[in-house]
């Protein structure tokens, strides 16, 4: 399992790493944007289901914001995720940048005929690469972690107890997107 883990990581930041011509000058610009965009993606690995998301991302100079709303779904259960996420983009660039940041993942899960549902929230650790293409549209890859998820399911939260569920396990979603 962790070698799965790490052949995707290592797959990821080489997509990332790799440089593209670009415009802009060995120093960084100031780059201040705002966009919806569209996603989809794999994950959570090591189980690959399809992601789709829908959001907003902000940016101005270093920093930028991310809200999404995230459906995932299997036949038996399907979850709506929000994720609010801080970007740091070390070197701000229009042409291509990469980014990583932090934020948080609050969900609910739907299970089909018991029709019961869990509620989850988790840190979530995000890094990935954005750019325009030769058309100037924006593009970008993204991995995005959530560890660890805290839940509950079937509405029976034990005070005493804390969180009935807790996941150690780190969650990968690996997704493109498509801004507008």
């Amino acid at each position: 399992m962790l070698k799965y883990v790490l052949a995707l990581s290592l797959a990821t930041g080489f997509l990332i790493a790799q440089e593209e011509v670009v415009s802009c000058e060995t120093m960084p610009q100031e780059v201040t944007q705002g966009f919806g965009y569209l996603s989809i993606g794999l994950g959570p690995f090591p189980v690959p289901l399809p992601a789709f998301t829908g959001g907003y991302r902000s940016q101005a100079g270093h920093h930028g914001f991310d809200a999404s709303l995230q459906v995932q779904t299997v036949i038996a259960a399907t979850q709506l995720k929000t994720n609010l996420l801080y970007h740091y983009y070390p070197k701000p660039c229009l042409r291509s940048q990469s980014y990583y940041g932090i934020g948080v993942g609050p969900s609910v899960v739907f299970k089909g005929h018991r029709r019961s549902t869990g509620f989850l929230i988790s840190p979530e650790f995000v890094f990935g690469k954005q750019y325009r293409n030769e058309t100037d549209d924006i593009r970008f890859f993204q991995a995005q972690v959530s560890f660890p998820t805290f839940g509950h399911v079937d509405g029976t939260f034990h005070h005493s107890r804390g969180f009935r569920h807790l996941t150690w396990f780190p969650l990968v979603i690996i997704s493109y997107g498509w801004g507008f």
